[in-house]
Order: structure tokens, then sequence, then C-alpha cells
């Protein structure tokens, strides 16, 4: 039978990647949002550099398209797909640690302790590869925490 101190470690890393999970969910949907704006402007912007070198002027066809390559540099893609990718990761994770709450009272306390820790190597390469900026809002980190926590109190009631 695992100890209290793992049974703590596995609900605190079984909170965490609820947490991390709807965290980079959010995030995703946010960097979606940004990539449709601004792939909608790119569209507007190329439709109104056509209609200015079709009637004949090239300074403002010239400006549109500074304009144009302007929001390419604000393309989120990259983040979008990597933060989708670590909240993939992260449900899988999430998943892998439910599946260790349910099993712990059938793991004695070696067996716990390396699951617990295997586990909390695996959310360290899970969230590595995200950059600071995308990780780093405190008021969407504590609103997924506070879900994160009624929602696996509310199901595990019992158990803690």
């Amino acid at each position: 039978m695992a100890s209290e101190h793992n049974i703590s470690q596995a609900w605190l890393g079984l909170l965490d990647a609820e947490r991390l999970t709807r965290y980079y969910q959010a995030v995703t949907r946010r960097l979606q949002v940004r990539c449709r704006r601004l792939t909608g402007l790119e569209r507007l912007g190329n439709c109104g550099i056509l209609l200015a070198l079709l009637s004949d002027a090239p300074g403002v066809a010239i400006l549109l398209a500074a304009t144009v390559l302007g929001l390419g540099t604000f393309n989120s893609s990259h983040s979008y797909y990597l933060a989708e990718a670590t909240s993939r990761n992260c449900a899988d994770l999430a998943l892998c640690w439910r599946t260790l709450w349910v099993r712990l009272n059938d793991l004695d306390e070696t067996d716990a302790w390396r699951e617990i820790q295997s586990l909390k190597r695996r959310e360290e390469a899970a969230t590595a590869k995200v950059p600071a900026r995308l990780t780093d809002n405190e008021r969407l980190n504590e609103r997924c925490a506070k879900d994160a926590y009624a929602i696996l109190s509310a199901e595990y009631a019992n158990a803690i």
C-alpha cells in the first residue's frame, strides 16, 4: 500500500495535470482565434493589393503590401500548434495520473514512487518546449487550477 506521502504526491500530480490540460486548451483556443483573425486580415490585405494594382494606385498597393507583410510577422500558427500538442500531451498525462490514482492502493511504496516520478518526468517533457510567453498568464492559470480542483474533488470526493 502506498504511503500518505505518495498518495499526496499522486493527488497533486493529478491536479496539476488537469490544470495544465485546461490551461493549454484555453491557450490553444485563444491562439486559434488569433490565427484566424490574422489570416482574415492577410486575405483582406491581399485583395486590397490586387484592387489597388488594378486601379493604377501603386502607392496604395505598396502600403497594403507592407501591412500584409507586417501582419505575417505576428502569425501565431507555430505557437498554436505547439500549444495544441502540449494540450494533448497533458490530457494524456492526466489520464495516466487518473489511472495511477485508481491503482494506488494496489501498489507497494516503491512501485508507487517509481510511477509518480515517471509521470513527473513526462510532465516536464510535455511542457519543456513551450515558450514562457505562453505559460505566464497567472489569471488563466488560477482559473484553470480552481476548475481542475472543483472537478476532481467532486469526482473523487470519497477518496480525499
